[in-house]
């Protein structure tokens, strides 16, 4: 009989071993899918992170670049109201007013596609009620509306300063 005790006794250490080796296969198992998840979380934070800033900067951009839009169509009225400081001026309705007329309206089109885009805001509508009257040639004329579109500039500008943080 103590032949058959010693076998059971080893068969039994056989199961015990092979029980303890699955265990612990599978607890380490546990601890690297916990920390794979871990890290996966990890990463997905990193990434939204990232493109929370890129989104961020792609605003700021857009801002600024319709900042210069909008400051070459202050700066091109401003030269219009130079040249022609009244609708009385001699060279007003002659071919080179003609040519200056049509190269403002050319700047506005461009400032109004890139600002009509933009979501709705009182900046996007401050700078086209400001710039959409010139239907009328003497509204280019007139010291008012070089004002307005000054003020609509500056409110875009404010928009389109640059973060301090990055700086």
């Amino acid at each position: 009989m103590a032949p058959r005790a010693v076998l059971e006794f080893g068969a039994m250490r056989e199961v015990m071993t092979y029980q303890s080796i699955s265990l612990i296969i599978a607890v380490t198992s546990l601890l690297v899918a916990l920390a794979a998840a871990w890290i996966a979380k990890s990463s997905l934070s990193q990434a939204n992170q990232v493109a929370q800033r890129d989104q961020k900067d792609w605003r700021q951009r857009k801002w600024f670049d319709l900042y210069f839009k909008a400051d070459g169509t202050y700066d091109a009225l401003d030269r219009f109201h130079v040249l022609y400081t009244s609708t009385s001026t001699p060279s007003w309705g002659t071919k080179e007013w003609e040519a200056e007329w049509n190269d403002l309206m050319h700047i506005l089109r461009r400032v109004h596609a890139m600002a009509l885009v933009f979501p709705k805001n009182p900046v996007i509508n401050e700078l086209l009620s400001a710039t959409a009257v010139f239907k009328d040639p003497e509204q280019a004329v007139s010291k008012e509306r070089l004002e307005k579109v000054l003020n609509a500039v500056e409110g875009v500008r404010q928009k389109a300063l640059v973060d301090a943080t990055v700086l």
